[in-house]
């Protein structure tokens, strides 16, 4: 059976998956008719995410054992409960930055084992940003065919928020913490704009997904960056029942989180 510890064949492999991925929906955004339908929870879902999705769980399932769990092929509890290693992804992470066709949007996959993000791979076909992180062994990105080792240093205190999905929250976290500059990011690329030290912290106050998350928390494990559930400050688990994610904060190592103030 393929082994986990197996990081130079993982690594190939999501690399070259992401970006089939990202040729997939480059497809689509190529064309005037995105074909955009709605979700039962009122989201946009486009013929991207879907091609998308299709090649991914092809090429995961021929190239490794392990399940597969990704936004538009949702599995119930009962079935992946006992799930001790398995793929978490989401085919097109930022679909309304992708409907804004501002480029930020992301292919996400994750590599999930006991509850924990292990290795992860961000990639941004529209702008050509990939980053890559294994937890343990490292990370790295390439940014339109320039690879630079992760993480990068970090300049102070510049905060990532979101373009779609700001809360009063996210305003009052700020005030409380002096109003460091804000940079808006889209999608998971707010997790790889920070270990390439363009931002040092990304407060999340509304809700999200464990999809949109694992693989920026194996990026960030990898470059000895935190990413903790609010409240508690602890580690982010994944294959919950909901698989939905409590509110969060992601930074990089200088920042001590306990030292911040958050709103109640």
């Amino acid at each position: 059976m393929q082994s986990s510890h197996d990081h130079a064949r993982i690594e190939a492999e999501l690399v070259r998956i992401a970006r089939l991925a990202g040729d997939a929906i480059m497809a689509v955004y190529a064309r005037e008719d995105l074909g955009v339908q709605t979700k039962g929870d009122g989201s946009p879902l486009t013929q991207a995410d879907l091609a998308a999705n299709r090649v991914i769980l092809r090429e995961l399932q021929l190239a490794f054992p392990w399940p597969v769990l990704s936004e538009e092929t949702p599995i119930e509890y009962p079935q992946r409960q006992h799930w001790t290693t398995f793929w978490l992804v989401d085919p097109l992470d930022g679909t309304k930055d992708f409907l804004d066709r501002n480029g930020e949007f992301t292919v996400n996959i994750a590599l999930i084992e006991q509850g924990r993000a292990t290795h992860g791979v961000i990639y941004a076909p529209a702008i050509d940003e990939l980053y890559y992180g294994a937890v343990g062994v490292g990370a790295w990105c390439t940014v339109r065919g320039n690879s630079t080792a992760l993480p990068q240093p970090w300049g102070g205190r510049a905060l990532a928020q979101s373009r779609h999905h700001d809360v009063p929250q996210a305003g009052d976290f700020a005030a409380l913490n002096g109003n460091p500059p804000a940079v808006a990011i889209g999608s998971a690329l707010k997790f790889g704009r920070l270990v390439a030290g363009q931002v040092d912290i990304y407060p999340r106050f509304t809700g999200s997904s464990e999809w949109d998350t694992a693989a920026g928390d194996a990026l960030l494990q990898a470059c000895g960056c935190q990413l903790r559930a609010l409240p508690g400050l602890v580690p982010m688990r994944y294959n919950t029942e909901s698989l939905r994610n409590p509110h969060f904060i992601a930074a990089a190592p200088h920042v001590q989180l306990d030292q911040l103030s958050y709103p109640t």
